[in-house]
């Protein structure tokens, strides 16, 4: 077993390694004390010989791998710990050492935000907090500048966090550029999706994103994931203006389409939602204006859709109509 660290070391082995094949032990795994690396394969199968072979680390192949010398591979390969053609085997050889993620919550206004905060930090401590920073693109690249992780997660100033919850999900290496965003409840018309869901960001990616893009969150990597279960609710119903804004921004960027990949089908059904459900709810006939007022915007004036990102504006606009 070789000392490989980085892919000139790989390279290095692939000369001089006096075998066929080599293992590879990244430093960021936890060996499991059953697995012996005593793997082997006879001369007669050239198949296994030939092939090289990646072994889970926790619930991904991104950890120990046995290479051969007659399969050379990229850079980007071994350095994302992907490699293109590979036998995978289903036995746990490693778990990752525990990643912890930096947390930030984003505040601005919203008059649950302290509450909210101190209710994070009973559950996470060292969770930091970005506050009263202009423009939600600032804010994340505010929020990406005081992370001293690779990848930081992001919980809005309205989201309540569930108890179910827990910020402990470990990210592939080759999946290191991907935002992921955790679904929502909302309160008011019961829709659950990525919309004011926790998110897990790249730090370099979010500092240079496109700050003039309509929706921030599918415009900083070109990898975006939708995960499976819900992280939060999404509180936002704490007064008129906060609740109108809130379903206002939403649906500009619904209407308009300018959420990247979004499914037309599901959109237009998240916009009826928004539009039409939740008048009995608290605050819930602001949400329904607020949400058809966005709509109305989006198909009247579709160039102006970048105003949704001026909170000043949001509240002149509000103030407009009640």
């Amino acid at each position: 077993m070789l000392s490989i660290k980085s892919y000139q070391d790989y390279l290095k082995a692939l000369t001089d390694s006096p075998t066929e094949m080599f293992w590879v032990v990244p430093d960021d795994i936890v060996i499991s004390p059953s697995f012996k690396f005593d793997i082997y394969f006879s001369h007669d199968n050239e198949y296994d010989r030939k092939m090289n072979h990646v072994f889970l680390n926790g619930d991904h192949y991104d950890g120990i791998m046995l290479m051969s010398k007659h399969r050379p591979v990229s850079e980007r390969e071994f350095n994302s710990r992907f490699l293109i053609t590979r036998k995978e085997w289903n036995i746990q050889a490693s778990t990752p050492k525990s990643k912890i993620y930096d947390i930030v919550f984003i505040s601005y206004n919203e008059p649950n935000a302290d509450s909210n905060f101190q209710a994070l930090k009973d559950k996470q401590p060292t969770a930091k907090r970005v506050h009263g920073v202009k423009g939600i693109h600032n804010a994340h690249i505010k929020a990406a500048e005081i992370s001293d992780t690779p990848l930081f997660w992001v919980v809005d100033g309205d989201a309540l966090i569930l108890d179910s919850f827990n910020f402990d999900y470990h990210v592939p290496t080759w999946d290191a550029e991907t935002v992921h965003v955790w679904r929502s409840k909302n309160p008011i018309n019961n829709l659950e999706y990525g919309y004011g869901g926790v998110k897990l960001l790249p730090r370099q990616l979010t500092l240079g994103m496109d700050t003039s893009s309509t929706d921030m969150t599918t415009s900083i990597s070109n990898n975006f994931k939708i995960m499976d279960n819900a992280s939060n609710i999404t509180a936002f119903n704490t007064d008129p203006f906060n609740t109108w804004k809130s379903a206002f921004r939403e649906c500009v960027k619904l209407a308009s389409k300018s959420i990247n990949r979004q499914v037309t089908e599901e959109t237009e059904q998240r916009l009826d939602t928004w539009c039409t459900q939740g008048a009995d709810k608290l605050f819930g006939e602001y949400a329904i204006a607020g949400a058809v007022a966005g709509k109305l915007f989006a198909e009247t004036q579709p160039t102006e859709t970048h105003r949704i990102n001026d909170f000043d504006w949001l509240y002149k606009t509000f103030k407009l109509n009640f």
